[in-house]
């Protein structure tokens, strides 16, 4: 969506916010919301070396943003800092609605980005049909990732969380139902993405790097089964995909962008992802687990992630120890180098308090401890390395 019409959406869910448009039409209802998450992180120690064009040791908080934490400086507040507003009309009785969210992101220099807009048209009490721009459901946290007071950590655990398409324009279909104590709730989809200078690309490829990213022929869905405390959730989507790097990538040996690499075409590929969650409210105690599995056939890897969380509530204070992991496997039957794996692990500790019901502060240690192979590398350089980070959060919605 390109940034004047964003702008226009950002401008109109402002206003709706303000009850002003509607005041004067009764038939419509309107609802009005936004959200803020203001960071600071600071490197701590880590691996130093040029990694492309970083400095690092480097810590990507935020990989579909290209939000990442270097050794460039000392307090850094781009990857985590982010101001969304959301605005929903219903009509007619609630059962047609129009919803528009807009997010602007430090991580990518204030832009702003229309990340929802689509119509939501409810049948009966449980089946609703939404059609627009909406988030594409890889992971538990997708519809709410960028609301920071419903997430238990400053970021993301980023080994698992963040890939090229955050978003897809298309149709979906939800249903609704209860049996024998559980609620479920199915999500069916099908659309396409069209994705200029992909913020995931910068990371690999470097910092004012552009690649262009299409997913076509989008189709899958998501189950979510919930009964008193526990919730498990399983997804599956498959897409065409293809890619072009605009400017090449970083090459260390000449200091610039290698243009030779440059892709004048798509590369074309498929994609097949797998994942599924299983989370746990008892009492004060918690649990997130979230695996996923992204193969795509005809290239010579494949994608492996997980997260493992544990907290405690102590009455307004929250504590919650997670590990993130992420392993790229390199297929040698398709001529990939067993060595040149991508892998990294992250310890993380985040303590969380508080301050009303709509507003938290939260401070996380992040350890990350590099895995990847010996002859992995980035734009030349070698691989990020270890790393160790703490981040503070203050969230609010309002």
């Amino acid at each position: 969506m390109k940034s004047g019409y964003a702008r226009l959406a950002l401008s109109a869910a402002l206003n709706l916010a303000s009850g002003s448009v509607w005041a004067e039409t009764p038939a419509v209802e309107f609802a009005g919301s936004g959200f803020l998450s203001l960071g600071l992180g600071k490197m701590l120690s880590g691996t130093r070396a040029n990694v492309g064009d970083f400095e690092c040791p480097c810590f990507a908080a935020d990989y579909a943003q290209a939000g990442v934490y270097d050794g460039r400086s000392g307090l850094q507040w781009k990857p985590d800092s982010k101001l969304g507003v959301q605005g929903v009309a219903s009509f007619e009785n609630k059962r047609f609605s129009l919803t528009a969210q807009a997010v602007a992101r430090g991580a990518r220099d204030g832009r702003i980005n229309l990340e929802w807009f689509y119509g939501s048209y409810r049948l009966d009490e449980t089946i609703a049909l939404q059609v627009g721009r909406k988030r594409l459901p890889m992971f538990y946290y997708s519809d709410t990732q960028d609301i920071g007071v419903a997430l238990p950590w400053t970021h993301l655990p980023p080994q698992l969380y963040g890939w090229e398409a955050v978003n897809y324009n298309g149709a979906n279909l939800t249903i609704q139902n209860q049996f024998g104590g559980w609620s479920s709730t199915l999500n069916l989809l099908m659309g396409a993405e069209n994705i200029k200078d992909a913020g995931y690309d910068r990371i690999y490829y470097g910092r004012r790097s552009r690649t262009d990213v299409k997913w076509n022929n989008i189709l899958g869905g998501d189950l979510t089964l919930q009964k008193e405390g526990f919730e498990t959730r399983l997804v599956y989507i498959e897409s065409d995909t293809s890619l072009r790097k605009v400017t090449g990538p970083w090459d260390a040996t000449i200091n610039d962008y290698d243009s030779s690499l440059a892709d004048p075409d798509y590369v074309p590929a498929k994609q097949r992802i797998m994942g599924v969650s299983f989370n746990v409210d008892y009492d004060d105690w918690l649990a997130r687990t979230e695996f996923i599995h992204i193969n795509r056939p005809g290239l010579n890897f494949k994608d492996y992630a997980y997260i493992i969380a544990g907290g405690k509530r102590f009455g307004k204070w929250q504590t919650m120890l997670t590990q993130s992991r992420y392993r790229g496997t390199t297929l040698v039957d398709r001529l990939g180098d067993p060595d040149a794996l991508e892998g990294h692990v992250n310890d993380s500790i985040t303590v969380r308090y508080d301050l009303t019901a709509s507003s938290a502060i939260k401070a996380q240690l992040d350890m990350q401890r590099d895995r990847s192979g010996p002859r992995w590398s980035i734009g030349g350089g070698p691989a990020y390395g270890n790393a160790k980070l703490l981040s503070i959060t203050y969230d609010l919605v309002f």
